[in-house]
């Protein structure tokens, strides 16, 4: 997927799934993007993608440790709330998928402070 193709999927997904969060976004050598969406005061999500490697990541992080995310090193996996550490074989996810699911997660957390 393209930087462009995968900037506009996050962005779309985000403010389905997180409308009210602070989006940061940034970009570097036309090939890397980072991405942090702010949730509330302790709450955030975060997302790497390398165009040219295809390394990808999608984290949220609560309290400053990571609850959930997906990512692609070595091979495509999940970290389920609760048990972060394993990592769940899964089909590549869309940008879409990830994010929905990090809502369902933070949804899980309790509301926002």
């Amino acid at each position: 997927m393209t930087l462009a193709k995968f900037r506009q999927a996050l962005v779309d997904a985000l403010g389905q799934h997180f409308p009210q969060s602070a989006v940061t976004i940034m970009e570097s050598r036309g090939i890397i993007l980072t991405c942090k969406a702010e949730l509330d005061a302790d709450t955030f999500v975060a997302v790497y993608f390398n165009a040219l490697t295809g390394k990808t990541s999608y984290a949220l992080i609560h309290h400053d440790q990571r609850v959930a995310g997906y990512d692609n090193y070595r091979f495509w996996h999940y970290h389920p709330l609760g048990a972060v550490d394993q990592h769940v074989h899964c089909a590549e996810p869309a940008p879409e998928d990830a994010i929905a699911e990090l809502a369902t997660v933070r949804a899980k957390l309790g509301p926002a402070p």
